[in-house]
């Protein structure tokens, strides 16, 4: 996504080399129902989880998934995922673009929808998240909340 901010599945053991050639430093994690903390905790990364559930989004885990980006940013490249790297992580991923690069939201429902990160399509709710969003009041109560 950027220099310092990478999007994917579900990370494995053996990803954590790359992880590191890349110079991620933190992953934040998606996932409601599994945990990334011993993998993580074994190679000495920054580690954050913020469950979410696919089929109920709400304004404060993504509001708390930017928060966090952000301030691992300072400590070097971050991580997002959840199982798949398409949903959940494609939602968050399509807010960052809005907030913090200035897309549209047809550009960031584009690149959620057909970007090839394997979006599915069930999950109705999160382009419709999107679609209904108050950009601006969004962006209020986000520079309103202190960071975690």
């Amino acid at each position: 996504m950027t220099d310092s901010l990478y999007r994917s599945e579900q990370p494995l053991k053996g990803h954590i080399d790359l992880l590191k050639s890349l110079g991620v430093a933190t992953v934040i994690s998606f996932r409601a129902f599994h945990s990334d903390w011993r993998l993580l905790e074994e190679a000495a990364m920054r580690r954050h989880r913020i469950p979410m559930h696919t089929w109920r989004i709400r304004d404060r885990e993504v509001e708390e998934a930017l928060r966090h980006i952000r301030t691992a940013e300072t400590y070097g490249a971050v991580l997002i995922h959840c199982q798949h790297g398409a949903d959940r992580t494609g939602l968050v991923s399509a807010m960052y673009r809005m907030i913090y690069q200035g897309w549209s939201k047809e550009e960031a429902l584009d690149e959620l929808l057909h970007g090839g990160y394997g979006f599915h399509s069930i999950w109705k709710n999160i382009p419709h998240y999107i679609e209904r969003l108050d950009l601006a009041a969004f962006r209020e109560r986000l520079a309103a909340s202190p960071a975690s």
